[in-house]
């Protein structure tokens, strides 16, 4: 099976609007959070691409320092981006993707290995995985690529159920402790660094610090 990791990401200035940070230290917590993901991911061996996703050239930097693919995409939100990852399935012929968001500071390798094994398994599929909030979608497994459109920002857990059943595919619901913990907000940024639980959480909790 040939899997795909797409990992859109906005220009870093515009990221994480609704934390009370200053530019800078969006800045450098967006290429925290881009460079651990990377890392995860580049340690799963069922994943056989990773594309970043993006108009900032940063990431196009990081990409290629890391040896991963960079797809540039206007800045038109996660739907957008994944829609030009999914041409490059097509065009690759890569039947299955997972989408990655970069604020994911628990992900983990083991987990991702897991949900795809099990998606490894079966002929057509959806795998979510919900935010803590129950309302987003913090992981997306789609076989084959192309089951259905995305519908991230509005609900998109419930929406992604509905598309999800609509095609017939097995449609698995997935909870996690680590994968639904997400940076939005900063209670968000207030649980996760409280109590440091890895060098990604560690190192956030130190940003404020940054001027």
């Amino acid at each position: 099976m040939k899997t795909a990791a797409f990992i859109p990401v906005k220009k870093f200035e515009s990221s994480k609007s609704r934390l009370d940070l200053t530019t800078n230290q969006k800045i450098v917590l967006t290429e925290l959070m881009l460079k651990s993901t990377i890392l995860t991911l580049k340690k799963c061996k069922n994943i056989s691409t990773i594309i970043t996703i993006s108009a900032d050239e940063r990431v196009e930097k990081i990409s290629s320092y890391y040896d991963v693919k960079f797809t540039f995409a206007k800045e038109k939100g996660v739907n957008y981006a994944v829609k030009i990852g999914d041409n490059i399935c097509k065009e690759s012929l890569i039947n299955t993707n997972i989408v990655v968001p970069i604020d994911l500071i628990f992900l983990d390798t083991n987990e991702i290995e897991l949900l795809l094994s099990i998606a490894g398994k079966l002929n057509k599929c959806s795998i979510i995985l919900p935010s803590a909030r129950m309302d987003g979608t913090n992981l997306l497994i789609r076989k084959p690529y192309d089951l259905y459109e995305t519908s991230y920002d509005n609900y998109s857990y419930y929406n992604h159920i509905q598309s999800s059943r609509k095609t017939g595919a097995r449609t698995i619901v997935i909870k996690s402790a680590n994968l639904s913990k997400d940076l939005d907000t900063m209670d968000d940024y207030d649980r996760i660094t409280e109590h440091p639980m890895n060098r990604l959480s560690y190192l956030i909790s130190r940003i404020q610090n940054i001027r």
